[in-house]
């Protein structure tokens, strides 16, 4: 594991609809570009080849997103990971430009060295287990009880190293147990690696209490503004709070992590047994009413807002009258 010697904390963030969007088309088409969320910066232009395909991409950060960054940067024994099940040559040049564009914004160039990237290709793919006759019994070994997706964002991965992790997988062929999850062993060495995720389903057994599961961003329909006021938006019913969460998934990331590393500065825990007191129980035992609280949104917004004192929360503008 990078960084093993040192006690680093790695914080690895999924990219698609957490991190970034690209529902970039329907802003365009509105002609709305809200000054806070919408600045240049944060739209982020990709050309890469891929199986000799070339493509052109364009990503946007999810509202505070850039600010979130900045403060995991901030904290000096943070390393900051992207974790994507998308293609490494799209997450290595993605990551780049979001990190050099952090920079060229007032973040420190050492930054350019304080990251890491991972892709497809380090995911531990399930579908490798249907080789084995008793296949349906070494996937209750990995898939949690109610969770599926064929690739898993195995964090003993990142622990490893990439290399010596795929070497383990090629092994399993010969000794399926080798990576059966051990949670004694796991919570030991996993006790500095977090995974940020809106999509449970790349979950390894065994690691729940590594995962924080935030919502899944959506833009704010018909378009997205800042929001003027300083308290929640009006409470219309509880869909529409499941609106407002979706739109601002970074906020309760941010707020969440700085509860998490404010008590482990104080508390003889590890961040995941922190994490999961916070928040585990009400997304893994399928708690919707509970999940996602809303006193993280405005503790993160407050931690955002020293990064940028004029972000507030990302709600629905409203409709051209006809």
């Amino acid at each position: 594991m990078k960084n093993k010697e040192n006690n680093s904390i790695i914080i690895a963030m999924d990219i698609d609809d957490f991190i970034t969007t690209m529902e970039i088309d329907s802003l365009r088409e509105a002609g709305k570009l809200d000054p806070i969320h919408h600045r240049d910066e944060l739209f982020i232009q990709l050309n890469f080849t891929h199986r000799g395909q070339k493509y052109d991409v364009e990503n946007l950060l999810t509202p505070g997103c850039a600010e979130f960054l900045r403060f995991l940067f901030d904290q000096e024994n943070v390393r900051p990971a992207f974790f994507s099940a998308g293609v490494q040559t799209r997450n290595l040049h993605l990551a780049e430009k979001i990190v050099k564009m952090l920079i060229e914004t007032g973040g420190d160039p050492e930054w350019i060295k304080r990251y890491d990237v991972y892709s497809r290709e380090d995911c531990f793919d399930t579908e490798m287990l249907r080789h084995f006759d008793d296949s349906q019994n070494l996937r209750e070994k990995f898939q949690p009880k109610n969770f599926f997706g064929n690739y898993k964002k195995d964090l003993r991965m990142i622990y490893y190293g990439p290399e010596t992790f795929k070497q383990m997988v090629e092994k399993m062929y010969e000794d399926p147990s080798i990576l059966y999850p051990d949670p004694e062993k796991d919570d030991e060495n996993l006790k500095n690696i977090i995974l940020l995720e809106e999509d449970p389903s790349y979950l390894l057994k065994g690691q729940e209490k590594n995962l924080v599961l935030c919502p899944t961003y959506s833009n704010p329909y018909p378009y997205p503004i800042n929001y003027q006021g300083e308290d929640l938006p009006d409470k219309a019913g509880e869909r529409d709070y499941d609106r407002f969460k979706s739109g601002n998934t970074i906020f309760y990331a941010a707020g969440l992590m700085n509860r998490a590393f404010e008590r482990l500065s104080s508390e003889d825990k590890t961040l995941p047994e922190i994490l999961w007191e916070e928040q585990g129980p009400t997304w893994f035992d399928g708690d919707y009413e509970r999940r996602y609280p809303l006193h993280f949104f405005t503790e993160g917004r407050k931690v955002l807002r020293k990064y940028n004192p004029d972000l507030n929360f990302v709600i629905p503008g409203e409709r051209e009258k006809s």
